[in-house]
């Protein structure tokens, strides 16, 4: 899987361009397929096993997620890196089934490997696979189960499946109750608007203390100067609020390389203590003079500042999050400046209650009640960064599949019972596809039972008796009956509330057959030529295979990729 590409076996014509032979083309492509994918079932493992991985700097990153693990892996063979690239696709526009989609890529390319060996030709193979495509597409939205958004027993179930193996049972029952939550609560006419749930990590506890507070809660345990520490009385709770935001740090002009200050005597050095002390009350009277309550601002506060606002009555937050800042203005209708003396009243927005809390030695300043944008924050807690870390992915994996299947309205079922409907459909629609095609047709339900088998094996079954027992059930009219892995036997998949959203399973069963006839229909590697010498060449003869269309600089890039 890491062999180089300049290791690969090759034909050198008699123009010297280096030409791979077709049909070792071919075998390498779908031998990355194969090796990529039984790499990833054995580095998985057992559904919910941690795996270590070290990197070459000694990083050590311990997960469960096959996601993390593909973003780790170090690859050089293109084939294969096309591969991960369909599992980033599914990553980045469905956020969940990257393993899935991997799996069935090696499958499709396994499968393609045997064709070729056949006799198909691979504009065949291509063809076929597209009719089952098309085929499987029509097929899901006939298994689609439809779902209010207000189901809460079914979303729970939808996070649930996403996170089998991955929590404990309590943990499970806590944390997914406040995805659910959380999911519902800015959920307009199904639509989720994710952008009003924050997720802040907080240190300390058990991953079952985490908990979901009405309103954007904001760090204060930046600040360099604590409230604890001003000696002043301030309320915990403000009810309307004026909350501004200054895109600046509150503090002096300091004198830098080219200007400077000389302080000669003690009648000097007061004076220029009294012009400090006049910016700082000058500051801090513009913020209490449009109507704040408290400011949130993106860089540092002077410590006079702090206490001259604190004086005033008036909470200050430094170094808060550009995204924080943006979050604050859409909820509150407060519009940023960039300097405190442009600060007016105009700017300044509105929240119905500010309140202070401390979590687990963590300062919280929780913004809520806003008129223009309700907010919600998950705090996650842990007893190490691992386990924050590791919750905060499994939690954006839940409010992920929550989200598809409130938008998408609908659920399929898990457990491989999708797969194995799929694949009986295939092959019965191979029957009537005429030609070849109904070869590659039958090989795309042959691949997509790799789901369950692959299932099996990390539930510690046999995989073969595995998928045997859930193509009886199915011929037998059950098309709900997959593999619950929890106790190893074939169940109703509905009845178990063991579902995925259909928008994963769409997804990943298009990138993969797409990418597989992207490879399987590569028949030749030529060696890229470097910027350099393509712009020196560019008024030359454009290459000798004029079939494909020529060669394009890649950067560097040693070795491009020709249909």
């Amino acid at each position: 899987m890491t062999q180089s590409a300049r290791e690969w076996p090759d034909t050198v014509l008699a123009d010297g361009t280096e030409r791979l032979r077709e049909r070792d083309v071919r075998d390498m492509n779908v031998t990355a397929g194969r090796v990529l994918a039984d790499t990833i079932r054995t580095t998985l493992g057992p559904k919910g096993m941690d795996k270590m991985l070290v990197g070459d700097r000694g990083k050590v990153v311990v997960t469960n997620d096959g996601a993390s693990i593909l973003d780790r892996l170090e690859i050089e063979h293109p084939a294969a890196q096309e591969l991960l690239r369909v599992a980033e696709s599914q990553r980045d526009c469905i956020g969940d089934g990257t393993t899935t989609a991997v799996v069935l890529a090696g499958e499709l390319l396994a499968e393609a490997a045997d064709l070729v060996e056949k006799g198909l030709h691979p504009t065949t193979i291509d063809r076929g696979y597209r009719l089952a495509l098309d085929r499987a597409r029509s097929e899901l939205a006939a298994q689609t189960i439809e779902i209010d958004p207000a189901d809460t027993e079914t979303l729970l179930n939808v996070a649930h499946t996403a996170v089998t193996g991955k929590w404990s049972d309590d943990e499970a029952a806590a944390l997914l109750e406040l995805v659910v939550e959380a999911a519902q609560s800015v959920e307009r006419n199904g639509v989720v608007e994710r952008r009003r749930i924050t997720r802040t990590t907080i240190p300390g506890g058990a991953p079952t203390d985490s908990e979901l507070v009405s309103g954007l809660a904001i760090d204060m345990g930046s600040s360099s100067t604590t409230l604890a520490s001003l000696d002043v009385d301030l309320p915990t709770r403000i009810e309307d609020a004026g909350v501004a935001l200054v895109d600046d740090q509150l503090t002096v002009e300091k004198a830098d390389a080219i200007t400077h200050v000389s302080v000669e005597t003690p009648d000097q050095l007061e004076r220029l203590a009294d012009y400090e002390g006049a910016v700082y009350r000058e500051q801090a009277t513009g913020i209490a003079d449009a109507g704040a309550d408290i400011v949130f601002c993106q860089k540092s506060i002077d410590d006079e500042v702090l206490a001259a606002l604190a004086r005033a009555g008036i909470l200050a937050v430094e170094r808060t999050r550009q995204d924080e800042l943006h979050k604050l203005a859409r909820a509150t209708g407060a519009e940023m400046v960039m300097r405190v003396d442009e600060l007016t009243p105009e700017h300044v927005g509105r929240a119905g209650r500010i309140e202070r809390r401390t979590v687990a030695g963590t300062h919280l300043a929780v913004v809520g009640d806003c008129p223009d944008s309700e907010q919600r924050s998950l705090l996650l807690r842990g007893g190490t960064e691992h386990v924050i870390a590791e919750t905060k992915r499994l939690i954006e994996n839940c409010l992920d599949d929550v989200t598809l299947a409130i938008e998408t309205d609908g659920v399929v079922p898990g457990g491989g019972a999708t797969e194995v409907a799929l694949a009986a459909t295939l092959r019965d629609a191979a029957d009537g596809v005429a030609g070849r095609e109904q070869l590659a047709v039958t090989a795309v339900a042959d691949a997509l039972e790799a789901i369950p088998r692959t299932l099996a094996a990390s539930a510690g079954l046999d995989p073969i008796d595995t998928v045997l027992a859930l193509r009886n059930r199915h011929d037998g009219g059950d098309e709900t009956a997959g593999l619950d892995v929890t106790t190893g036997q074939v169940a109703d998949m509905v009845d178990s509330g063991v579902l995925d959203p259909v928008q994963v399973k769409r997804h990943a069963i298009t990138g993969a057959i797409e990418a597989a006839t992207v490879l399987v229909g590569i028949d030749d590697v030529i060696l890229a030529t470097s910027d350099d010498e393509s712009e020196h060449g560019h008024d030359h003869d454009h290459g000798h295979e004029g079939g494909h269309g020529g060669v394009e600089a890649t950067g560097g890039y040693p070795w491009a990729v020709g249909h």
